[in-house]
């Protein structure tokens, strides 16, 4: 194209519009449909020359057209087929799979002006990191209630997906702080439930979320009001850890991953880390294999460890290197005798 500026110079004011459009047509899917790819494919292909007002105004027609779509499906997803053949209750399924497919593309395509503009000589001032991750945490919030189990069975949706918010929570944990508590709650359930995955790689983003918002906790406090509503959500979340990772055969094709989560989540709170523990160990039945649980424990979190947890260059990184080294190990140690149901 000879002046592909002229595309967002024509587009870039009838944003608005576009997105308004889907307040009226959003029980058509198939209107629905060809609005998030109209949106999508004009942010993939041409986010790269936005300036920052032609940012904001995508920006905001997205908002707009993730909400309308989102409040209406939310609201007739208890809707019965009655009337329509398997044939076409299959089509209306997938077109469902399709929006929201297309509803995360278009927030990962999004994002990447955020690093688009950092990596930018242009002496023109580019668009905010802040106005890009409100963006995209207010579109999460509109896809998190449409995000059905039998959707998340579909390996595209389901990689894209955890994709997304696994490396939202892992580049930006600062945010979390001011999220809405339901919809941090409902990122973390998410990212609890990733971590657990069939594919290694839906698991491994999701342990990386869990535990970039955790160190990040450590240094700056960030999950306090959320705590402070909830105060065992952590102890859950190293409770879920252990049980339904650590504790299984599919740590295996996790295990660095599961480590580097496991460690900050101790380190928050030892005494409340210790207690989860114990409540695991007490449901084992055998008093040998008890004893060797907790004495795996207590070898793997070694004071020293724990306090450097948040220490960054060299000293940070020869602690990790340990602990990765002494969790393979315990890892080897109690899957030669124990795993729970």
């Amino acid at each position: 194209m000879a002046e592909p500026s002229r595309v967002p110079a024509f587009i870039t004011p009838n944003l608005a519009h576009l997105s308004g459009l889907m307040q009226y047509y959003a029980e058509d899917l198939t209107i629905c449909e060809r609005l998030l790819q109209f949106f999508q494919d004009y942010t993939e292909q041409f986010v790269i020359m936005l300036d920052r007002e032609q940012c904001v105004a995508l920006f905001q027609a997205s908002a707009s057209l993730l909400k309308s779509y989102s409040s209406h499906h939310c609201n007739s997803k208890t809707r019965v087929i009655v009337a329509k053949s398997t044939e076409e209750a299959n089509s209306e399924e997938e077109q469902k799979y399709n929006d929201i497919l297309c509803a995360i593309q278009l927030l990962i395509h999004l994002g990447t002006k955020d690093f688009i503009d950092i990596c930018s000589h242009s002496a023109t001032p580019g668009v905010e990191s802040t106005q890009v991750t409100d963006v995209i945490f207010f579109g999460l919030q509109q896809v998190l209630p449409l995000m059905t189990q039998g959707l998340l069975q579909m390996p595209t949706l389901c990689s894209q997906y955890f994709s997304l918010v696994g490396f939202m929570m892992d580049t930006y944990p600062e945010k979390i702080a001011v999220l809405p508590y339901e919809l941090f709650d409902a990122l973390m359930e998410s990212l609890l439930f990733g971590m657990c995955h069939h594919d290694a790689a839906v698991a491994k983003s999701s342990l990386q979320g869990i535990a970039s918002i955790t160190r990040e906790h450590l240094k700056l406090q960030i999950l306090s009001s959320h705590l402070a509503r909830n105060p065992s959500f952590l102890d859950h979340c190293s409770s879920r850890l252990l049980r339904d990772v650590i504790f299984q055969n599919k740590v295996w094709d996790r295990l660095e991953s599961a480590g580097m989560a496991l460690l900050p989540l101790a380190a928050v709170d030892v005494n409340r880390f210790a207690a989860v523990v114990k409540d695991l160990v007490d449901q084992v039945p055998v008093e040998d294999q008890k004893a060797r649980l907790q004495s795996g424990f207590q070898t793997l979190m070694q004071p020293e460890v724990l306090h450097k947890v948040a220490s960054g260059g060299i000293e940070g990184r020869k602690n990790r290197i340990r602990f990765k080294k002494d969790f393979e190990n315990f890892c080897h140690d109690i899957h030669s005798f124990l795993i729970l149901k």
